[in-house]
């Protein structure tokens, strides 16, 4: 463990009150559609091509006009204008389709649960987008599957926000305050934060509720773990997915730097930087390249939200 007065809690550590209020509100968050669920699993298929796609998305008639609004928007300034889903796909490509797909999805479903309108999701979902464009160029080889993975597990990365905002107005409603409640630091970490109110971090929840949805364990893994190697070392990470789990974690660093959000996380121990070819300290990652990058994706994301 890093030398730090705190660490995230493991799932496991959860007392049986935290756990029995987190199943309560997942059982009100309905399943993901059909298609964005399909869409997810192709992330890491070099296969798909645009006629596959575009089979799912015609399948979701939400999804199929948000594709030809963003394609035949002012940002691809386009000479005419595109009504064939396939040839939308194909200029739009399959991670901006894959995004927008999950975007849309998402969002229906948190918005049948007890997600509020106050929630901030424009700003979690550029965030989140940043950190999956972010994560694409770890990739050092030009292999779609790697590709399709790490930027998936970009874009889903904080989902477990949505949850523990679902958390915080389910105990309102029912008058529940955490037993454990204590003041924290305001320079504590996020996650501590939101320990001491809820008892659990999004970032434990957001395993879950990947887990609820039947996600694949390596997508539960990098939600649960994302935050984790700030504190822990990666022998105390007990995962399959390491590799995956860094690369999230300093594409979020990063991104947040870029933005100059910083959220009193620490940085991972070298090893982590290793493992992907990269040495600390985190600044050094950050290349003129890179940060003009994370600039056009941002011009691109807002033509979503």
């Amino acid at each position: 463990m890093n030398d730090s007065l705190w660490a995230p809690q493991f799932r496991d550590e959860l007392d049986s009150d935290t756990v029995k209020m987190i199943n309560t509100v997942l059982a009100k968050i309905p399943q993901l559609s059909i298609s964005v669920r399909k869409i997810i699993e192709m992330a890491g298929d070099e296969n798909v091509n645009a006629v596959k796609l575009a089979e799912v998305a015609s399948s979701d008639p939400v999804l199929a006009s948000k594709i030809l609004m963003i394609v035949n928007s002012s940002y691809y300034s386009l000479n005419h204008k595109v009504d064939n889903l396939r040839l939308a796909i194909v200029l739009l490509g399959f991670n901006e389709v894959r995004n927008i797909a999950v975007q849309l999805g998402f969002m229906k479903t948190m918005s049948e649960g007890d997600v509020q309108k106050s929630f901030d999701t424009k700003s979690l979902w550029i965030h989140s987008y940043l950190v999956s464009v972010c994560s694409e160029s770890f990739c050092v080889t030009d292999d779609p599957k790697r590709t399709g993975v790490l930027m998936t597990m970009g874009i889903l990365h904080d989902i477990g926000k949505f949850a523990l905002y679902s958390v915080g107005v389910t105990m309102k409603k029912m008058g529940l305050r955490h037993h454990t409640v204590k003041e924290v630091s305001p320079d504590a970490p996020l996650l501590a934060k939101e320990e001491s109110l809820f008892g659990v971090n999004h970032a434990t929840i957001g395993g879950m509720l990947a887990e609820r949805w039947n996600l694949s364990d390596r997508t539960r893994d990098v939600l649960q773990y994302h935050h984790f190697p700030s504190f822990y070392g990666i022998n105390e990470i007990k995962s399959d997915y390491v590799e995956d789990i860094a690369s999230i974690c300093l594409a979020d660093l990063i991104v947040n730097h870029i933005n100059e959000e910083y959220k009193k996380l620490p940085q991972p121990h070298p090893v982590f930087f290793n493992i992907l070819g990269f040495k600390p300290p985190l600044e050094d990652l950050i290349t003129p390249e890179l940060r003009k990058k994370i600039a056009k994706a941002g011009d691109f994301i807002n033509t979503l939200t």
